[in-house]
């Protein structure tokens, strides 16, 4: 999809001013005059600058070219299904880890994934099980970096060394 140049522009101009507008609220600490929002501060003015300047050379072939421009995978389900699995799975993710846990929350994404790209079901099943525990295996055990493990909380302990 083609979107014009004013609307990535000012999309990237407000990011940068939530990011500068946050960063201010982040407490430097005593005796210090910058703290943990200097540098959130910079990339926020900077990100709002650049969204600036996208918009203002948008703005002259505003005429010229459609705001939004519809490519041709859109109109085939199946390229459409790959392409919005991804931010599907993301959301899904983020709403059912807690109550499914990661390990079934990841396996499933994982699956759905794969399985949109032509893999057939139960090999992505498979493989979606063995990356989810590995990633927790490696996130519980070496980063000590816990996970929530939803209803599989009573044998979290066989995965945790």
């Amino acid at each position: 999809m083609k979107v014009h140049d004013i609307i990535i522009g000012l999309v990237i101009l407000a990011l940068g001013l939530c990011v500068a507008v946050y960063s201010t609220t982040l407490v430097a600490p005593r005796n210090l005059n910058y703290g943990p929002g200097f540098f959130p501060l910079l990339v926020g003015c900077g990100m709002s600058l650049v969204g600036v300047v996208i918009a203002l050379q948008g703005g002259r072939n505003l005429r010229s070219m459609p705001v939004v421009m519809l490519p041709d995978w859109t109109r085939n389900a199946h390229m459409a299904l790959r392409f919005w699995i991804f931010p599907a799975s993301i959301l899904f993710y983020v709403l059912a880890v807690d109550a499914l846990g990661f390990l079934a929350t990841a396996t499933l994404t994982l699956t759905a994934a794969m399985a949109a790209g032509g893999i057939h079901l139960f090999k992505a099943f498979v493989a979606g099980l063995l990356v989810a525990v590995a990633t927790n295996i490696a996130f519980a055990s070496l980063l000590h970096v816990p996970l929530p493990w939803g209803p599989l909380t009573s044998i979290s302990g066989w995965l945790i060394w």
